[in-house]
C-alpha cells in the first residue's frame, strides 16, 4: 500500500480500512508492517483480489491508496 508513517498511518486505519471496506472478519488481516511511505499487510490468499479491488478505490486520511501484490 502506498501509504505509510509519514502520512500518520498506524495499524488501526489499516485494519479498520480493510474491514470497512471489505466486510470481511478482523482475523482475516494478520501482521501489519508500516514502513516512511508505504506499508504491507498479510491477508489470506483467497480473499487478496477482493481486498486489492475495493482499496484501489479508497482513501485513509484523505490520501487516495493504491494496493497491490507484494
Amino acid at each position: 500500500m502506498n501509504v505509510g508513517s509519514e502520512m500518520g498511518i498506524v495499524t488501526g486505519d489499516v485494519v479498520g480500512t480493510v474491514l470497512g471496506e471489505t466486510g470481511l472478519p478482523a482475523d482475516v488481516v494478520g501482521a501489519v508492517d508500516i514502513r516512511d511511505r508505504h506499508l504491507f499487510f498479510d491477508v489470506a490468499t483467497e480473499h487478496a483480489p477482493a481486498i486489492i479491488a475495493k482499496l484501489n478505490r479508497t482513501r485513509i486520511k484523505e490520501r487516495k491508496i493504491k494496493v497491490k501484490v507484494a
